[in-house]
């Protein structure tokens, strides 16, 4: 009995020492990892020129989004791919969208990307950045951004989205 519970400790504190390991490595890589808000202006580089807009960095995206006129304007691309993106009102759970390559720049950081070409007029912001974005060089702090959960008070905060 003795001897089982000599093992179970070293074990214990095998696992401690591991994890106590993972999270020093973890601090080291997000300490070069710049603090945004949840709504930033973002600079859209193109081959016809640029346009700084407000958007939205959403930790729920899979995959960056642009609104089509914005992509047209700057002269984004070319087409690179196509994906599938889920979709509930279609017929098939799915729909596929445009991607065109595109260079963005947030907070000093120039990011070469593929990024979705949607139509996005109706939405409050015409860029939405995704986790393909944000895993690797942001932190998100939406205390940054705003002291109200509500939408309406995040988009007039200061003055209109577009």
């Amino acid at each position: 009995m003795n001897l089982v519970n000599k093992n179970e400790k070293k074990n214990n504190k095998k696992e401690m020492k591991t994890s106590t390991i993972k999270i020093k490595k973890h601090k080291q890589k997000t300490s070069k990892k710049k603090i945004v808000g949840l709504v930033e202006i973002v600079e859209l580089i193109g081959k016809k020129g640029r346009v700084k807009r407000k958007a939205l960095l959403d930790t729920g995206a899979t995959k960056t989004s642009v609104d089509i006129q914005l992509a047209a304007k700057t002269g984004i691309g070319p087409i690179i791919a196509s994906m599938k993106i889920k979709n509930a009102s279609s017929v098939t759970g799915y729909m596929r969208r445009p991607v065109a390559e595109a260079k963005l720049k947030i907070k000093g950081i120039t990011i070469k990307t593929g990024v979705n070409v949607v139509d996005r007029s109706d939405l409050p912001y015409p860029i939405l950045i995704g986790r393909d974005i944000i895993h690797k060089n942001f932190i998100v702090d939406i205390s940054r951004t705003h002291s109200s959960h509500r939408v309406k008070d995040l988009i007039n905060k200061k003055g209109d989205s577009k």
